[in-house]
């Protein structure tokens, strides 16, 4: 019989419950004997298995709870040497973690526990560097707790170069219910109750800045922190942006502070002193563009208030740019939220108040501003004491000195709609300005931009500007001045529309006034005006004088070739305007010029030499002009002309006079303007010498290119002395005798003169001079014997024929056709 070596069905089953019953006892306790094991070993494990040593006094420790308590803790490094690991320092009196999530953290590292208690404690830590692995992980680690509080705790935390992550002393922290937010649109936390009391705070935000306080104290939805200071703790140079930014605050307090997951919201925020200073790196950093997430989260302020602030502005050389020395300055309903975020100001605000002192700029190295306080209430702003200072001199830039009383802005509701500038104001006012320019000596051409301007509306009420002054020198010598003026412009309008107008702006009306007005006219010229006005189409002007800057003799010296010396004087001149246009597409329409007492002289000396260029007459010179130009009608009245010409060798000048002088001028044009008539045409009156009355009528087409013209006039009772004034130097003759009247109808080109002459004169004698200007007897009673000393009846004309100098002018042409015509008659 075999032997049965196999076990029982029943005693096999006895045998897999035990098994499994034991597995599962062990199970059960295991968690309780882990606990005991750490509980009697944890400390011993810490400083066996770690580079830490650990001596506490108390702790309780459940694995299933998750809670954990220990008291009298101290824990320190090894080896203090070693760079390479966390250095750790610390005493705790007290430290309770309740329901730590035990086996997320040792399966899936993620650390989440209901509460953190920590009291009574010192810790010191000097962060170990972070690994490669570590530097190229971007996954966040995965921390939450729910509640904290800090008691009396005293914190210094560096990184691995002994800079601040976060320092600390007497820190009582309580967080309640605290609340993470994934999302990077909001807020990352939110709680519903937080207490924060520390001293002596410094923390680290990055590698190149660190906020630094001296007492923080929030609570019951107050912020309050006392000496915050941002402070930027390397050197300019390393800073991978274009400035650098250090600001501090004796003191910032935030009321009525609260806090959810999709808003900040606060009452009032006051900064005491606020102290911001911006240093540039003298890098410019293009930035990149990026798409920006939408801002889920709305921050609004009730007030923000600024409480005796200063600013100062540096470039990398330490060269000041910019300052305030005092502000203040107040916002109030202040929203930021996804919609403002899109606008160039990404805030909307309500009301505001300013005040600043002490104002500096500097533009660049040549020019800044200075203001001595500007004042904004709401809508109103006002500027004290505005100036614009030149900083030194150039050769191709000018340079202003600009000095103003105030400057008043009205009812400024300027603001950004999307991107676009909506500029609005009801009005601008600036008084006492006094403008000084200093011209450069030789001005380099602008260069043109590429980039389009900025989309933008202008509306303004009015801009008025009282009691200025205004000077422009160059190389130290005044080039242009105005002793005073005002200047009043109603409802202007402007865009990016109207950039393509001659006026980049449209205005209902506005009135100009300058008195005592100097301009440098030239080498040779001044021109001063008494009074210059402007209202819209009207223009006047009072006082005007175009002065020599020479004597004769003095004039006579500097110029190289015979020229004509003028002095010109005008007490009225009313100019009416058609539809000129100043800037694109410059063009001169006018309907009317009024000239009212002109006196004007022209001085010629023969003695310098002679100047052979051409001549032109005045169609041709006013065809050459390039920018289009009609004025329908001149009108001169009561004014008086001399001409005088100091020939070689003469004793007196040879002058010509024409007094009570008026002149009708139609249609005086170069012929760019398409539809205009371009027959010019001058009918003139007036006392030749003072006591012949003459009638002239000149007329030609500007459009003709031989220069065609008509020229008549009527000379009634001249005197034989008048026409000495001018006979003698030239002939060094002189007439006696009277001239009942002298006519000429004369025509030609720029080629000569032509036409019938008429003279009607008595007892007409010639007198021959020597050079010393005595006369010749003999020679002058021979002469006597071949002319005709007087007409009879009505006298027939001569016909003259006179070919012009090409170095001569047209009145020299027309002269010498008269001349030509006396020949006839006299000999």
């Amino acid at each position: 019989m075999e032997k049965n070596d196999s076990i029982p069905k029943s005693n096999r089953k006895k045998w897999f419950l035990g098994i499994t019953a034991t597995i599962l006892l062990l199970l059960a306790i295991f968690p309780f004997a882990l606990d005991f094991y750490l509980q009697k070993k944890l400390p011993d494990l810490i400083n066996k298995k770690t580079p830490y040593k650990l001596e506490l006094k108390n702790f309780d420790l459940s694995l299933i709870s998750g809670d954990f308590t220990a008291t009298d803790l101290k824990i320190s490094t090894k080896n203090p040497n070693d760079k390479k690991i966390t250095q750790i320092d610390g005493n705790v009196k007290k430290i309770k973690i309740k329901d730590f999530g035990v086996w997320k953290a040792i399966f899936s590292k993620s650390y989440h526990a209901d509460q953190f208690l920590l009291n009574d404690s010192t810790v010191k830590m000097r962060l170990a560097p972070k690994s490669d692995k570590e530097k190229k992980s971007s996954k966040k680690t995965d921390i939450h707790i729910n509640n904290i509080v800090l008691s009396n705790v005293f914190a210094d935390i560096v990184n691995a170069d002994g800079k601040p992550v976060f320092t600390g002393k007497n820190i009582n922290v309580k967080l309640t219910d605290i609340e993470q937010n994934k999302d990077d649109a909001k807020i990352p936390l939110a709680f519903k109750e937080f207490k924060i009391d520390a001293q002596e705070v410094k923390i680290g935000v990055n590698d190149f800045y660190q906020i630094n306080s001296d007492k923080i104290f929030a609570a019951n939805k107050t912020l309050d922190l006392r000496k915050f200071h941002l402070v930027p703790i390397q050197s300019p140079e390393k800073y991978n942006s274009k400035n650098v930014f250090d600001f501090a605050s004796e003191r910032l307090l935030a009321t009525d502070f609260n806090i959810s997951k999709d808003s900040l919201i606060v009452s009032d925020i006051i900064f005491t002193q606020p102290d911001l200073k911006v240093t540039s790196t003298g890098k410019n950093i293009v930035e990149k563009e990026k798409n920006p997430k939408e801002i889920e989260m709305k921050i609004g302020m009730k007030n923000i208030n600024f409480q005796k602030g200063k600013i100062v502005v540096l470039q990398a050389d330490k060269d000041k740019t910019a300052s305030v020395d005092n502000f203040n300055f107040k916002l109030s309903n202040i929203v930021f939220d996804k919609n403002t975020v899109k606008e160039k100001i990404p805030f909307r605000f309500t009301n505001h108040d300013i005040e600043a002192d002490n104002i500096y700029l500097k533009a660049n190295k040549l020019q800044a501003v200075k203001i001595k306080k500007i004042s904004s209430k709401n809508s109103d702003i006002l500027i004290e004491k505005f100036q614009m200072i030149a900083l030194g001199r150039s050769t191709n830039k000018d340079l202003f000195n600009i000095d103003t009383d105030e400057i008043k802005i009205i009812n400024n509701k300027t603001k950004y709609v999307g991107q676009k500038l909506n500029i609005q104001l009801d009005g601008l006012e600036i008084k006492t300005p006094s403008i000084k320019i200093v011209s450069a000596s030789q001005k380099s051409k602008p260069k043109k931009s590429d980039s389009p301007l900025p989309e933008f509306a202008l509306n303004l009420g009015f801009i008025k500007i009282s009691n200025g002054k205004f000077a422009q020198n160059s190389q130290g010598k005044e080039k242009l001045s105005v002793g005073k003026f005002d200047i009043l412009v109603n409802r202007i309008v402007s865009g990016n529309e109207y950039m393509k107008n001659d006026l980049p702006f449209k205005a209902n009306n506005h009135s100009i006034t300058a008195q005592k007005v100097f301009l440098d006219a030239g080498k040779y010229y001044t021109l001063k005006l008494a009074e210059l006005k402007n209202s819209g189409k009207q223009t006047e002007i009072k006082e005007l004088q175009y002065l020599p800057k020479y004597s004769r003799a003095g004039f006579s010296k500097v110029i190289a070739k015979e020229s004509d010396l003028y002095t010109i004087k005008v007490k009225k001149i009313g100019i009416t305007d058609s539809n000129s246009k100043l800037f694109k597409n410059p063009q001169i329409d006018i309907s009317k010029v009024d000239i009212d007492g002109l006196h004007c002289n022209i001085y010629h000396d023969l003695a310098p030499p002679d100047d052979d260029a051409a001549r032109y007459l005045f169609s041709k010179k006013l065809r050459g002009m390039k920018m289009p130009m009609f004025v329908k009608n001149v009108a001169i009245k009561n004014s008086s002309l001399e001409y005088e010409e100091n020939a070689e060798n003469s004793n007196i000048p040879g002058k010509l006079t024409f007094d009570k002088f008026g002149i009708n001028i139609t249609n005086v044009n170069n012929g760019k303007i398409k539809g205009r008539p371009t027959v010019i045409n001058a009918d003139a009156r007036f006392a030749f010498y003072g006591t012949a009355d003459t009638q002239v009528n000149w007329k030609f087409d500007v459009m003709n290119l031989e220069d065609k013209y008509t020229i008549n006039g009527k000379i009634l009772k001249l005197s034989a002395e008048n026409v000495n004034l001018f006979v003698r130097p030239y002939l060094n003759v002189t007439l006696d005798g009277n001239i009942d009247y002298l006519k000429f109808d004369y025509y030609g080109t720029n080629a000569g003169i032509a036409g019938k002459f008429y003279f009607k004169y008595n007892e007409m004698y010639v007198n021959l001079l020597n050079k010393k200007g005595n006369e010749r007897k003999l020679l002058s009673k021979v002469a006597n014997w071949f002319v005709k000393n007087e007409s009879t009846g009505e006298p027939d004309h001569v016909v003259i024929e006179k070919k012009r100098e090409a170095d001569r002018s047209f009145f020299s042409m027309l002269w010498q056709g008269i001349m030509e015509g006396l020949k006839k008659y006299l000999i």
